[in-house]
């Protein structure tokens, strides 16, 4: 299970919410976290289908400030137990695994107030018992090197966050990528680093998920770092090579030279002669069709991809003071690449009679959303009535069938079906 965490600063802005949807396409989180939504619990919540998921709860903003929202899949049991302005305490049962608490934690801004957060930790580590985790934007270190810049941390805010941490029995679970997670321009063109978000845990939960692993990660469209707590790292982070699916992009026809280009390379192998031979056919043409579109167009994820990767270089450059000038730009094409991505979303969910410049983003999503889960195989039925959930032996009971269906019985009508498949 992973858990996405995020200060948004705001999550009305269009673009921080594909921002967001990249953010979850990219992790795959079974749960997302954000803070300062600085909107209503019905606009928070109304997100929830248009950011993929099935389950969602919010806690209103005091005008413009503050406002969280928990997200989560259709197939995790999850449940709401409290909240407050500063928390959402989840109940979490996985399969084959003891109940156990997630809380995501929104540290007070405002520092003489601050007492009020650590008091709710130390309230919540009292009514129960399960295997424990937090996690969020604390709005403080525990630490004097989580902060960089030229103004001191106060040091009894620092021991009251320790205090709440020791009494409610957490560790903290360290993390990989950038240092520090917060950056903000202070006077004369100076800018503070601070460390501000983190996940901490109970040592009941540490065993539970020995491999657990906290991934700093880069945004664009806040000062803030997304947060991702991943418990199965060991096993999270391997995925099953099974191939790019070959997808026929509409934007492909409008380049002049692609209807011609295409006759071309259909017909560069002659004709076929049997269902062997158109297969190989398309093949070819697909990879062909796959390859000319990466070069004409690029490829939006993984250009975003390789700005990230150079937007967290920059971020974690030794002597750095603020953002530069390659910086902005970075950012400034993140956020464009962003808005592709979804106009490519867009042209997937099979819905061809709205303009691209309609806003409705959540229909589209749901509409993608929607035929993705409709199209996935979740399980088979064996010969002897039982249902397979394996993706292995699913995988293996398709190509019986299919090999069994083509060698059944023998081919006939092949110059139909070929004529049929002409350009």
């Amino acid at each position: 299970m992973r858990t996405l965490c995020w200060n948004c600063r705001g999550i009305g802005d269009p673009a921080t919410v594909r921002e967001l949807c990249e953010l979850i396409r990219e992790c795959a989180p079974s749960v997302v976290y954000i803070v300062e939504t600085q909107l209503s619990k019905r606009r928070v919540e109304g997100l929830t289908t248009t950011l993929g998921f099935e389950g969602g709860f919010a806690v209103a903003s005091s005008g413009r400030s503050g406002g969280l929202g928990i997200f989560w899949k259709d197939g995790l049991d999850l449940r709401v137990k409290n909240f407050s302005r500063y928390h959402i305490d989840v109940w979490v049962a996985e399969p084959g695994k003891e109940d156990w608490r997630l809380t995501c934690v929104y540290g007070e801004a405002n520092r003489s107030l601050r007492q009020n957060t650590w008091d709710t930790m130390t309230r919540l580590r009292g009514e129960l018992t399960l295997p424990w985790v937090c996690i969020g934007d604390f709005n403080e270190v525990l630490r004097r090197e989580e902060q960089m810049g030229p103004n001191e941390r106060d040091v009894a805010q620092m021991v009251g966050f320790h205090e709440a941490v020791d009494l409610c029995g957490l560790s903290d679970l360290g993390y990989i990528g950038l240092d520090l997670t917060f950056e903000k321009k202070i006077a004369n063109d100076q800018y503070c680093r601070v460390g501000l978000a983190r996940a901490l845990a109970t040592a009941e939960w540490s065993a539970m998920f020995p491999f657990a692993l906290v991934r700093h990660l880069v945004a664009a469209k806040s000062d803030h770092s997304p947060v991702i707590l991943m418990n199965d790292a060991d096993s999270g982070n391997r995925r099953v090579g099974l191939g790019k699916i070959f997808r026929y992009e509409k934007m492909w026809e409008k380049r002049e030279n692609f209807f011609p280009m295409f006759e071309r390379l259909w017909k560069a192998d002659g004709k076929c002669t049997s269902v062997s031979d158109m297969h190989v056919k398309l093949k070819k043409l697909s990879e062909s069709l796959a390859d000319w579109g990466s070069r004409e167009f690029g490829h939006v994820r993984n250009e975003l991809r390789t700005l990230k990767a150079r937007l967290k270089e920059l971020r974690a450059a030794v002597g750095r003071v603020g953002p530069n000038y390659e910086e902005k730009k970075i950012e400034s094409r993140i956020v464009e690449l962003n808005y592709r991505e979804e106009v490519m979303w867009r042209q997937r969910s099979r819905i061809q009679w709205l303009a691209e410049c309609d806003g409705n983003t959540k229909f589209f999503h749901q509409k993608a959303t929607t035929r993705r889960r409709r199209n996935r195989i979740s399980q088979l039925t064996r010969d002897d009535g039982t249902a397979c959930i394996d993706e292995e032996e699913i995988g293996s009971m398709a190509t019986e069938f299919y090999k069994n269906l083509y060698a059944s019985e023998p081919t006939v009508g092949m110059e139909e079906v070929l004529v049929g498949n002409m350009p």
